[in-house]
């Protein structure tokens, strides 16, 4: 079972954050303690996903620069939400790669999951985690924009030795599942060259939920795909099933 679980892409605008904040609750769902650090410096968000936006005080760059401790920091889950750890709000942070590897390791010991979500590209944050993640989970599309930047990203992570990674494809439309368009899910696991690990299907309902910092609707098949793939994650024999999706 991964602990330590970045999540990244290699362009923006794949939904990236909003699978890091449904997998977190998804794993919360399952009675597990789980941290989400965002690392999107200047760019947070995942504070509006989860509904905190006023409460955060302190962030990941007040911790690594040692302004506060990290228990002052994080804020804590409730109502099925992962405890979460806000990135910087101005890009002139400079986080220390050492430091938050120090961090991340720390605080692995006291959560079941830690999930990471990075700033899309290649800039600070998957290659800089590499020596503490347990699994790198790449979010695409199927568009072939989207797949190229992917491709990018696993054949980096490859050059780096680090073979521990995943595939996520984001926004499948439930129209292109019914008339059987399994073969373009094929072409983004070959284009990506990555295990598929989750399809998550696109859905308005899922979207605006997180929008408004509201829990996913537990019947909406983006919400299920989610705890389908949490369940894998954590070991469990969970069939992709995209047919019935």
């Amino acid at each position: 079972m991964p602990k330590i679980i970045t999540v990244t892409s290699g362009k923006g605008g794949v939904g990236k954050s909003s699978l890091s904040t449904g997998l977190s609750r998804a794993f919360v769902s399952l009675g597990q303690k789980v941290l989400l650090i965002e690392l999107d410096v200047g760019l947070r968000g995942v504070d509006v996903m989860l509904g905190l936006t006023d409460r955060v005080v302190y962030d990941l760059g007040d911790v690594l620069t040692g302004r506060c401790y990290p228990e002052k920091a994080i804020l804590p889950g409730e109502d099925g939400k992962p405890d979460y750890l806000a990135a910087p709000g101005t890009t002139g942070e400079d986080l220390s790669t050492a430091a938050l590897q120090e961090l991340v390791t720390r605080l692995s010991k006291r959560y079941d999951h830690i999930l990471i979500d990075t700033p899309a590209g290649l800039s600070f944050g998957v290659m800089n985690l590499l020596p503490v993640t347990d699994l790198a989970l790449i979010v695409a599309t199927p568009d072939p924009v989207s797949i190229r930047a992917g491709g990018k990203v696993a054949y980096l992570l490859e050059q780096q030795g680090f073979h521990r990674y995943g595939l996520l494809i984001n926004r499948v439309s439930k129209a292109g599942i019914r008339k059987s368009s399994i073969r373009d899910l094929d072409d983004v696991m070959d284009g990506v060259g990555a295990p598929l690990k989750g399809v998550i299907i696109e859905e308005t309902a899922f979207r605006l939920a997180l929008e408004q910092g509201l829990p996913p609707d537990e019947k909406g098949a983006a919400w299920q795909a989610l705890c389908c793939i949490a369940r894998r994650l954590n070991g469990q024999r969970v069939p992709l099933s995209i047919r019935r999706i």
